[in-house]
């Protein structure tokens, strides 16, 4: 299974591309996209993650990578990576218990957890922007 539509490394997708697969949901990819280049000052670049992530657009600060988006078939996914302090910090927010779950059932590895959120509606992005600031911090 891939995260993203674009798995071919040879191919890179265009701006078009997105958002024509994105469809209805390119308004939340927007929303998520001016929020951290307008919070953080930074640019998205598009990165390939190998055939079973495929192209994400990628947005780094201070050598950190903040998020990673996947595009969809109308829907997009968003990683994130918190460490151990952050993890403990979201879980005190009142946030889904779907996202809850999946903090807590993702394992942690060296770098932290690293959370892909499925993105179809827009419910998802607030959470999203919340683990965006804790990771940034």
């Amino acid at each position: 299974m891939s995260w993203g539509v674009f798995t071919d490394k040879e191919i890179k997708p265009s701006n078009n591309d997105i958002y024509q697969c994105l469809g209805q949901v390119k308004t939340l990819w927007d929303n998520i996209t001016r929020f951290v280049e307008d919070r953080y000052d930074v640019q998205g670049e598009l990165k390939f993650y190998g055939k079973n992530l495929g192209w994400a657009l990628r947005y780094k600060k201070s050598g950190r990578v903040l998020i990673a988006l996947y595009p969809g078939d109308g829907e997009y996914t968003a990683q994130i990576i918190l460490n151990k302090e952050q993890i403990e910090q979201v879980l005190k927010l009142d946030i889904r218990t779907k996202t809850r779950e999946l903090i807590e059932q993702t394992t942690m590895i060296r770098e932290g957890k690293w959370l892909y959120l499925r993105v179809v509606e827009k419910t998802s992005l607030d959470e999203i922007k919340t683990l965006i600031t804790t990771r940034s911090s």
